[in-house]
């Protein structure tokens, strides 16, 4: 689907290259419910903020609020004004809008089984993003300010590389925060970036903005205490040994090392298959310390209750049932799935053979139905959670 969806893109992008104007990479495609209106907002058009922007493109389109409606017609009313500013200061543009795939609209993180909501990274507002296509906008000189030599130093090697890249609104957030973790592995867990470009020069058929990064890192902040617990299956176990720092160091994002994966891992062979790991640092912002706590939240024990087999023949299946290390009934483990991987690479009946699983979850009963989905290897064998 996504392969046809941009062949259809390029297919409509070509045709529309002489009128100067690149269409809208419609997400409607996907033939999915799709909001009528979203956010808009501007990914490389350095001669005007973001603001600036919104007011003048208001002034040229009196019905225009701060979202659009997601039409080819009402999109290219803005891309057609983009246009228009553009060719006013002397620059003949090409302009694109990009709407956001189904899967960014997803306003709540999937039900993963086994994995905890708290890990996965807040999902920002999806928006219509229009981009400037040509002249392309690259990023100049790049120079950082910082309040202290050592975060000058990590700032500067966390940006090395990205002068003459290309400039985008997404690419200067990624590289903030890219820098901002660069400064909490130094113990700067307060600091304050900010990222402004200068004003755009010409340099042969495409034009360059420089960056000035300036940075107050705040106080550098130490370890006051730091903690685990192992949980039920490890009471009363020292785990310091796991640590990457001990009190008084300098605070770091990931005091605990792989104590974290380790500890679900091993939590995981016993059936847990919904164990939780939490650490989340407490800072005494007065003193400039943070503490740390790792806890081991079980969950139930899981087990196998049903285990379904397809696309294969009686012997076939047959075979996967007796090499495979988890009947129904016993714990519900994982790594039992990644095992079978391995152990039909050398059963002659299997030759060839690969499988997508799928686990679902029945949190109330504590129980696992599983399907193992068999193809020949170069098919579409996937993972499933539900």
């Amino acid at each position: 689907m996504e392969f046809r969806r941009r062949t259809a893109i390029f297919a409509a992008v070509t045709a529309c290259c002489a009128a100067g104007v690149l269409p809208t990479a419609h997400a409607q495609a996907e033939k999915q419910p799709y909001p009528a209106h979203l956010p808009y907002s501007f990914s490389n058009f350095v001669w005007w903020t973001d603001d600036e922007l919104r007011v003048l493109l208001k002034k040229r389109i009196p019905s225009l609020g701060d979202e659009v409606t997601t039409t080819t017609e009402a999109e290219g009313h803005i891309r057609d004004a983009l246009t228009a500013l553009l060719r006013e200061k002397g620059i003949s543009a090409r302009v694109m809008s990009e709407e956001p795939s189904p899967t960014q609209l997803r306003t709540t993180p999937p039900d993963l089984f086994g994995v905890d909501v708290d890990d996965l990274p807040p999902v920002p507002r999806p928006s219509v993003i229009f981009e400037l296509v040509k002249p392309q906008v690259g990023i100049g000189v790049i120079k950082v300010q910082a309040n202290n030599d050592d975060a000058q130093t990590a700032a500067e090697k966390e940006l090395q590389g990205n002068e003459g890249k290309a400039f985008g609104e997404s690419g200067l957030s990624f590289s903030q925060y890219e820098v901002e973790k660069s400064l909490k592995q130094l113990g700067y867990f307060s600091a304050q970036v900010g990222l402004r470009h200068g004003q755009p020069y010409k340099q042969g058929e495409r034009y360059l903005v420089d960056e000035i990064v300036l940075i107050d890192t705040g106080p550098k902040y130490h370890i006051a205490s730091i903690t685990a617990a192992g949980g039920p299956l490890l009471t009363g176990r020292d785990l310091s040994r796991f640590f990457t720092v001990r009190p008084g160091d300098p605070a770091v994002p990931s005091p605990f090392g792989q104590l974290g994966p380790q500890l679900r891992a091993f939590y995981q062979q016993y059936g847990y298959a919904d164990v939780h790991i939490t650490s989340d640092p407490v800072f005494d912002r007065d003193h400039a310390t943070v503490s740390y706590a790792l806890q081991v939240n079980p969950g139930p024990v899981y087990h196998l209750r049903s285990l379904t087999i397809e696309k294969l023949d009686t012997e076939q299946e047959k075979r996967v049932r007796e090499i495979f290390d988890m009947k129904p009934g016993d714990l519900y483990r994982e790594q039992a799935i990644t095992e079978l991987y391995r152990a039909i690479s050398n059963e002659p009946l299997l030759k060839g053979y690969t499988f997508s699983f799928s686990p679902k979850p029945d949190r109330t009963a504590a129980v696992v139905d599983l399907t193992l989905e068999f193809g020949k290897e170069g098919g579409n064998a996937t993972v499933t959670v539900q």
